[in-house]
């Protein structure tokens, strides 16, 4: 049966943030935190288009991988809202409508921003700021956290790279001059504590869709224009901003989710009810 939320001593919250280390306003670094960069430094040429592989559920909605799992399973959350996670055995199953899992979940989703990453659901908990790792082989929550700094819950979003765990959302930047940031954070997969935190030159309504590729954020200019581009890019090794300028193609004019998938180095898209999926052109 799934568990109640910990209680208050077992949370952990984001009220403060470590003071900067590095004179650079991008970065926030905690020194007991830190790990080491990934070995990672493929750069994205281009994004192929997309292939359809199925047509399932309503016009938002998230399918994915577990980045650090086995096999060919896909998970699946229909809507932007809900309470129900599916699991299908693999692609010939999914295609067939076939779930052979599901899992109800305590606390219900907002938005399509979550993944499944080394046996958890991470999601954004409906109308809060709290961030959840709900385990899938106990079926319990196993850590909560509250992000205090947070400006609008719905524009949380979890991401995968080969790095490990990453979630970026809109807050107050308090340590500059107190301006709204799109902050992302490395974190620790286990506890959904933060080992870096960055502020990027994103802003919210002013692009459609992120990923992130070997710790590389980009962003698409818009989720609903059929011929769109990849028009900024931010680098997390060297703390540089970019105009990458790659063609991509909303196929069904209103990609909901798009996340990158370590396993397979593809694109997951979940378009107007089709999911879609796009092969990433690495430069070497």
């Amino acid at each position: 049966q799934p568990t109640a939320p910990p209680t208050t001593t077992q949370q952990i919250t984001t009220t403060t943030k470590p003071a900067p280390t590095t004179v650079n306003p991008s970065i926030i670094v905690s020194p007991s935190l830190c790990a080491p960069a990934a070995l990672c430094k493929d750069t994205v040429a281009s994004i192929s288009e997309p292939v359809q592989h199925n047509s399932y559920g309503l016009s938002d909605g998230a399918w994915m991988r577990d980045a650090r799992g086995h096999g060919n399973i896909i998970y699946l959350t229909n809507g932007h809202y809900g309470s129900n996670l599916l699991e299908f055995r693999d692609m010939d199953a999914f295609k067939s409508g076939q779930a052979y899992n599901s899992y109800k979940l305590p606390y219900s989703f907002t938005g399509t921003g979550h993944v499944v990453f080394n046996g958890a659901f991470y999601y954004n908990r409906a109308f809060s700021r709290d961030v959840i790792r709900y385990d899938l082989r106990h079926r319990y929550v196993a850590a909560w956290t509250t992000l205090h700094d947070a400006l609008l819950e719905e524009q949380v979003q979890f991401a995968v790279d080969e790095s490990g765990l990453w979630l970026m959302y809109p807050a107050l930047d308090t340590e500059g001059f107190h301006q709204e940031v799109i902050l992302l954070n490395h974190l620790r997969h286990q506890d959904l504590q933060p080992i870096r935190s960055f502020r990027t030159g994103l802003r919210r309504g002013r692009y459609g869709n992120s990923f992130l590729v070997c710790g590389v954020l980009y962003a698409v200019d818009s989720m609903e224009r059929r011929y769109a581009n990849v028009t900024y890019a931010f680098d997390t090794h060297t703390l540089t901003h970019t105009v990458p300028s790659l063609a991509f193609t909303n196929m069904h004019a209103h990609t909901s989710q798009l996340a990158y998938c370590p396993l397979d180095k593809k694109l997951y898209a979940w378009d107007n009810g089709h999911q879609m999926m796009y092969d990433v052109i690495f430069a070497y």
